[in-house]
Order: structure tokens, then sequence, then C-alpha cells
């Protein structure tokens, strides 16, 4: 009875700790371009315990799609494959890389490049989930907003990606009005800005991006509708 017990527990804790799966669909904008296109954003468990994280945006003029397949790590991402794809308006781009960790070595499939993975490296997807924990546990924990640093492969480099969390905005959607802090991507250089709204009521699930170019051209996102888990993602009315 006793070893019953003890093997419900460890189940309750085991799928306690597993990810809560989401679909959220978004109103995608590109500035500068006359048209609006839908987004997706969607995390879903996979086989072998491996968890894939992706974001589409479509319109008739460009479709951009992004995944990132990865293990967990007491919580935290491990990637393993991560793959871009651009085709429309503009140049077009086709990116896979592979994370080895047996020769611990980041590889583009193209055969463009490979670096050497240093420990916690990420993608350009993983790191926002990543990112989600960090500050989950921040909020578990009842501590003040870290700054966040994520060590990311990117075009054939490895960049620190730094996020200042500015403060707690309520963001007007089509599901009514949600909360979300605001982490703000900083750059030395300037030029491209990188704005996240997340929800700490979804496990800050995102609500908002917004990304700016130099010339006032970019892309947004504004959540339109999602489903977090069994519940329907809802604001204030």
């Amino acid at each position: 009875m006793v070893t019953l017990i003890l093997l419900c527990l460890m189940d309750s804790v085991r799928l306690a700790a597993e990810p809560i799966p989401f679909r959220a669909v978004y109103k995608a904008d590109y500035k500068g371009l006359p048209v609006s296109a839908v987004g997706i954003r969607e995390l879903k468990r996979i086989e072998n315990g491996k968890y894939q994280l992706s974001s589409t945006a479509q319109s008739f003029f460009v479709s951009v799609f992004e995944k990132s397949i990865f293990e967990l790590h007491d919580q935290y991402p491990l990637p393993l494959e991560y793959d871009y794809k651009r085709t429309g308006i503009g140049k077009n781009r086709d990116t896979t890389l592979t994370f080895d960790r047996q020769t611990g070595k980041v590889v583009s499939e193209q055969g463009e490049w490979e670096i050497e993975a240093t420990k916690g490296i990420l993608d350009k997807l993983s790191y926002q989930y990543r990112m989600r924990e960090d500050l989950k546990h921040a909020l578990k924990k009842g501590q003040s907003w870290p700054d966040l640093n994520y060590q990311v492969a990117d075009n054939g480099r490895i960049k620190t990606y730094n996020f200042e969390i500015t403060g707690e905005e309520f963001i007007d959607t089509p599901v009514g009005r949600i909360k979300t802090v605001k982490a703000i991507r900083i750059r030395k250089n300037g030029g491209r800005s990188t704005t996240f709204w997340l929800a700490p009521d979804y496990e800050f699930l995102l609500i908002r991006l917004l990304q700016t170019e130099k010339d006032g051209k970019g892309f947004e996102l504004l959540l339109k509708e999602a489903q977090f888990g069994s519940q329907q993602v809802q604001g204030l009315e």
C-alpha cells in the first residue's frame, strides 16, 4: 500500500513537472507591407520525451516557419535540432541546425558552418522557452525579476542575448486585457529592437511581440486566441 502511494506521488510530481502544451494564434503584422497575416505558436510533446516548440507566420506575400526540438534537463531545454524556413518577398532562407552532444558541436546541415557547443547553448526558439522557465522560477520564489542572458547559436556564431524586464503592463487583446511582464532585448549597437510581453498567469505565454528595424519596418504579433493545456486563455472583461 505504501509503495502504491509512493508511486502515485512520483507520477504526480512527474506530470506536474512536464510543460503545459499550448497552441496560440496571433494576428501578425509586417510593418512596411500592406498586409496582415496569421501567426501560430505551439508547444507539444513528441516521441521519447522530446518537445517541439514551433512558430509560423504566413501571409499572401511571405511565409516563415521555425521549430526547435529539445529535451528537458531539470526543466531547462537542451536543443537537438532547429529549423528555419522563409519564402516569399525578399531573400528565401532555409536553415537546419543539429546540436550533437557526442562531438560537442552545432552543425549547419546546409554545410555553411559548424561551431563548438558551449555549455547551455540554445537556438533562436529554445531560448524563449528557457526565458519562460527563468521567469516562472523567479515568480515561484517571490524574487524580483532577473536580468536574462542566453548563449544562442546564430548564423555561425555564439551570440549573447541579453534581456531586461522593465515592468508589468496590461495588453488589450481579442480575448480581453491580459497582465504581462515586458522583456526588452538589450543590444549594444542599437539597430533592431525586440520586445516580448509575457503572461505570468499562463506560465509566461507570449501575448505580444514587437520587432522593429532602424528604418521603421518590422514585425508584430498580438494574441487572438490560445488553448493552454485544457483551458482557453482569457483576459479581463
